[in-house]
């Protein structure tokens, strides 16, 4: 079955971009779900800013304005703007809406054209559909997640570091893990705070970025402790991850999946965050990991989020307890089930032959 995927965002990456320097959680879902599908035996085509065209693990990516003199696919699948969609005079046999994040405009636009034509929305949370229903977007949502590469996480969950890691965007609430790391440094004075991601995630050149982190530091040193480590190539992310004893991300963003929370759970890794939106899907308290309520800017908020890290850097148990059970849930994201669900919601079987003759040729 052809499946194309149209993401016009005018931001250039290619696929190679996931490992290195990396990619944004919308961007690096859209590479691995693809490939994905290849492997099952799909002809998929992505339709994007590709600075580089090409076939890469069995995916064919073009450039977007190439979408209008391509063959007609089977499936046809919009992702995350209005911009992505098809034409009213489209004859693809399915219409799709991948909704990545809390804007609306697509969706309604997508129903407004393809509602009376079978067409449905694939939500990554139930932040989501609670986002559609507040604007009143009428419109059958089908519930898949995001896929997580869950077999590159194989380290034990047990006897590590007392290594505490930000891995989110800096904008959405580093500035108030910094402000309460004193308080864990002190009392557990090995712990270190390790603070990946930056902005090259978004398409910017590392000066561009140097000039961000620069803005958002304002010239201030680090607190003791502090290791900021910017975007890593996703191996060394990986290899991070599985080190760190826990995940602090104090939040003031809304997270309408968060992987950086799906990774740490494949890492055994367990969140202390706070309870906004997605997270509360991603993170299950006191078992997971731990919800912190309250304004991250507060200082009780901040309190409550320091006791909660020393309370798992100190009762290890506890932690490695989280940790098992955060990568357990974590399994059934792994791309190849995530593929399988789209399948099942189209009704479009993989080709076992293609799939097979598409293994034996990696």
């Amino acid at each position: 079955m052809r499946w194309q995927f149209h993401y016009p965002k005018r931001t250039s990456f290619y696929p190679p971009d996931y490992e290195n320097p990396g990619l944004g959680g919308c961007e690096a879902s859209l590479v691995l779900l693809t490939r994905a599908l290849a492997a099952r035996g799909h002809r998929v085509e992505v339709f994007n800013c590709c600075y580089r065209p090409g076939t890469y693990d069995g995916v064919t990516w073009r450039m977007t304005w190439e979408l209008d003199s391509a063959p007609v696919p089977d499936i046809a699948v919009a992702v995350r703007f209005d911009e992505a969609l098809w034409p009213t005079d489209s004859k693809a046999e399915q219409h799709l809406f991948w909704m990545l994040d809390d804007r609306t405009r697509g969706p309604a636009a997508f129903a407004e054209t393809f509602r009376d034509r079978g067409g449905r929305v694939v939500l990554a949370s139930q932040a989501m559909r609670q986002r559609l229903d507040a604007a009143k977007v009428a419109i059958p949502t089908h519930l898949i997640s995001l896929p997580v590469e869950t077999d590159r996480y194989t380290k034990p969950v047990e006897n590590r570091a007392p290594i505490c890691l930000f891995a989110s965007m800096p904008n959405r609430g580093l500035d108030a893990a910094l402000a309460l790391w004193p308080r864990i440094r002190a009392a557990v004075p090995d712990a270190e705070l390790w603070v990946t991601s930056g902005w090259q995630l978004w398409g910017f050149t590392n000066s561009e970025s140097d000039d961000r982190w620069h803005q958002l530091l304002g010239g201030h040193a680090l607190p003791d402790g502090v290791r900021l480590l910017g975007a890593r190539p996703r191996a060394e992310l990986i290899e991070i991850q599985q080190q760190a004893a826990l995940t602090l991300y104090p939040c003031r963003f809304p997270e309408m999946f968060c992987l950086s929370a799906a990774e740490s759970n494949a890492a055994g890794t367990p969140v202390i965050t706070s309870p906004i939106d997605a997270l509360t899907e991603r993170v299950h308290h006191n078992r997971t990991g731990i919800l912190i309520d309250g304004d991250i800017d507060h200082p009780e908020t901040q309190h409550a989020f320091a006791h909660a890290a020393i309370d798992l850097l100190t009762h290890h148990d506890r932690r490695n307890a989280m940790g098992r059970s955060g990568r357990a849930g974590a399994f059934g994201l792994a791309p190849d089930r995530i593929a399988a669900a789209w399948e099942a919601l189209t009704g479009q079987v993989a080709d076992p032959f293609v799939a097979v003759n598409s293994t034996l040729s990696e």
